[in-house]
């Protein structure tokens, strides 16, 4: 039942359709004067469309019977002059409209990255990226050519079929209603064609996005790939996910050929129609033969954007399902809870406490991840979080940086809840160093300058020679200049973590976090690290998740947390003494730095 429910989720009907106008709208406010422009170009363009056919009419039946050239002349010259000014009118159209369907796609895509950017980490635990992308993409281009294209198409087809339309009946009521007739027949095949192209044109929208998702997750994880020698399991998996996507988009590409095939056998319909039933009304003296050439002229007019209807149709439908998927992220609520008027601090001291803080990483499960913490942390001090995988360490430092709410309790800075300070304001005032150095595909002033857009290069040049890294930067060939390859990648482990801690403290935040920031590297880039971290805490709040706990032995205070609580708090000698679990953690990791000397001095542990 859910899939079923997650099948029909962006099923679009026509009442549907006229519901999303004033989304839509709001992409194309913005410039409803150039459209209005554009529509009254569309307006004199299809007027003048049909002028012709009346004036070959009128030479056929009044001028050609007299042999007067003159007036053949004149009148072929307005057909010229109309053809040049229609021809002119259209350039132009196309000139405007280029540019304002990428302007409202820059414009579409702006809104959306930046509704992305304000989002938490839960909305992007619940996603893949390949799905975030394809909005960004596919969905984004639709819109616009919704927005533009689409909006324009339809208003000419409209217009061409009601000016068209008009004309015939003033010509011939009689062969208008019969090939009215036909045009009921022909709805009713196009509309099934139409339900199988909505039901394909959705699947194929669907697995594309997890094509993409999956794909981007074997890419960034291709060490892993090729560690395992599984490279040909996953090209049987994408042959596999490919096949599922092109098996739809067969199916796609054959019903929107079916919209062609239709067409044909209605238009050699219309034609034959409207041959013989003219003849006989020829024959009858209802009509002359000037008015069956104009109504086979003008027909045309009608024939043409009848069909062209239908295909329009269909991507108009696949664009308004990509504006219910743009807005589910645009509308997508963030699930932090602010306070109406803010509160921005100036010049704050970095004091932190926890308050009976509750909290789940999913609301309504059983599993909690914090269960009634409590603690402070003075301006200026330094504080440590050790315990096992999943205590609750990493959630602690998710809070902090305000990357989620508690359930319940509080988490208070100089005073004040998290949830009543701005948090642009609180963030200019903290900053971290994540285990893994997160480093875009830039030079490294770029990457050291992302915490600080505006340092001067004295500021980057301090940072450097506090994290250890200024010596190392000003031996490369082009310095700062270096372009670090993504994820910094040509840089080695403790070079990119050490560019992170720079980065950090070119902030000069009040509160620095170090997410076992010496979790991954190797013992001689951990003490040159090591040093840097013991130079930068001293006068500035510090929070340390700590892997390694001799790097915190020095910390004024060390939080021992166990399954969501904190079971010990103390200084490094006074937990060891306890012999509780800080000192079994404490014992191990002693056992296993013996065991390793040993296997490097070349003994096995005996003598």
């Amino acid at each position: 039942m859910k899939k079923q429910k997650e099948h029909n989720k962006y099923d679009i009907s026509y009442r549907q359709m006229l519901t999303r106008m004033p989304k839509l709208y709001m992409f194309m406010k913005k410039y409803k004067w150039i459209i209005l422009g554009l529509g009254s170009f569309d307006v004199i363009s299809q007027f003048l469309e049909i002028l012709p056919p009346l004036i070959i009419q009128y030479c056929i039946d009044e001028v050609i019977p007299f042999k007067d050239i003159y007036s053949i002349n004149v009148l072929f010259g307005m057909i010229a002059f109309m053809f040049l000014t229609r021809s002119g009118l259209f350039l132009g159209h196309i000139y405007i409209r280029w540019h304002l369907q990428y302007n409202i796609r820059k414009d579409i895509r702006e809104k959306l990255f930046n509704s992305l950017l304000i989002q938490t980490p839960v909305f992007y635990s619940k996603r893949v990226s390949g799905e975030i992308t394809s909005r960004m993409n596919n969905d984004v281009g639709s819109v616009s050519y919704l927005a533009s294209d689409a909006f324009f198409d339809l208003l000419n087809t409209v217009l061409q079929i009601a000016f068209s339309l008009g004309m015939l009946f003033y010509l011939s009521w009689k062969i208008t209603l019969a090939i009215l007739i036909l045009v009921g027949f022909q709805y009713i095949f196009v509309s099934i064609i139409m339900n199988y192209f909505k039901k394909y044109r959705k699947r194929v929208s669907e697995k594309w996005g997890r094509l993409l998702g999956y794909l981007q997750e074997v890419l960034s994880n291709i060490k892993i790939v090729m560690a395992f020698g599984n490279e040909n399991y996953e090209a049987s998996r994408h042959t596999s996910k490919s096949r599922e996507y092109i098996k739809d988009n067969i199916k796609l590409g054959i019903t929107n050929r079916m919209f062609e095939v239709v067409a044909t056998i209605f238009w050699h319909a219309f034609y034959l129609v409207i041959i013989l039933y003219g003849l006989r009304l020829i024959s009858s003296g209802e009509i002359t033969l000037g008015i069956l050439v104009a109504f086979i002229m003008l027909v045309k007019n009608l024939f043409e954007p009848i069909f062209g209807l239908s295909g329009t149709i269909i991507y108009v439908i696949g664009a308004f399902v990509s504006i219910d998927r743009i807005y589910e992220y645009i509308e997508s609520p963030n699930e932090l809870t602010t306070s109406k008027n803010p509160i921005k601090l100036e010049n704050p001291k970095g004091r932190l406490s926890f308050e009976k803080v509750i909290f789940r990483y999913e609301k309504g499960k059983d599993q909690i991840a914090l269960k009634d913490v409590s603690f402070d942390i003075d301006d200026g001090k330094s504080i440590a979080l050790v315990g096992h995988s999943g205590a609750g360490k990493s959630t602690i430092v998710n809070l902090l940086l305000r990357f989620y709410d508690p359930e319940s309790g509080s988490i208070k800075f100089n005073g004040h809840d998290l949830k009543d300070i701005d948090l642009d304001n609180y963030r200019e005032n903290i900053s971290i160093v994540f285990q893994d150095a997160l480093l875009f595909n830039d030079t490294i002033l770029n990457n050291l300058k992302y915490s600080k857009l505006d340092a001067t290069i004295e500021e980057v040049d301090k940072a450097c020679h506090d994290a250890n890294i200024y010596d190392f930067i000003h031996d490369l060939p082009e310095g700062y200049e270096t372009v670090v390859g993504e994820r910094g990648l040509k840089l080695s482990g403790g070079q990119r973590q050490r560019l992170s801690i720079a980065r950090a403290l070119l902030k000069n935040p009040k509160v620095l976090i170090l997410d076992e920031a010496t979790a991954s590297i190797d013992s001689i880039s951990e003490n040159i690290i090591q040093a840097a971290i013991d130079k930068i805490m001293k006068d500035r709040t510090t929070v340390i998740i700590a892997h390694r706990l001799t790097t915190i032995v020095n910390v004024d205070k060390i939080l021992v947390f166990d399954d969501g609580k904190i079971v010990e708090s103390g200084n490094h000698h006074d937990l060891v003494e306890k012999k509780g679990l800080y000192h079994e953690l404490w014992t191990t990791q002693m056992k296993d730095r013996e065991m390793t000397g040993m296997y490097m001095n070349g003994t096995n542990g005996k003598n």
